[in-house]
């Protein structure tokens, strides 16, 4: 006879979607896959109590002032501009004229990038791990 407490297998979702990620792109290029947790609305409002925005845009702050040693790009104060929003956090990374990474709320939510470059996708990988990160601790 089956022991009755026996826990039914759950469902698994495959690492590459739990775990942000930098791929190698078909044009020999990095793109940033950075997936966020199912349940990222019902914890914003904590990260945003807990100060969670402040440390990331000080974050940002530092990497504006290393970005030239660390990647070779030349980023003036203030030409990584986060947008937030009060109900999802985290909604768009502009860096610079062209460059970005967008938050898509459609299926799973991510971020998705338009017009990256390897270095300009390893900065928004950074920033985008560390959001999750803060966010995560915020739950």
């Amino acid at each position: 006879m089956k022991n009755m407490t026996e826990k039914k297998s759950e469902f698994k979702l495959p690492i590459e979607i739990l775990y942000p990620t930098l791929e190698l792109d078909k044009d020999k290029t990095v793109l940033p896959k950075v997936n966020l947790p199912m349940n990222y609305k019902e914890i914003v409002p904590k990260f945003y109590a807990q100060k969670g925005k402040e440390k990331i845009e000080n974050y940002v702050k530092g990497l504006e002032k290393i970005s030239e040693d660390l990647l070779e790009i030349e980023i003036d104060e203030g030409d990584i501009r986060l947008n937030w929003d009060e109900r999802v956090g985290l909604r768009n990374i502009s860096l610079g004229i062209h460059p970005g990474f967008d938050l898509n709320e459609s299926g799973l939510p991510h971020f998705e990038e338009h017009n990256l470059g390897w270095r300009y996708s390893i900065l928004a990988y950074m920033i985008t791990t560390k959001y999750i990160s803060e966010l995560l601790k915020s739950e």
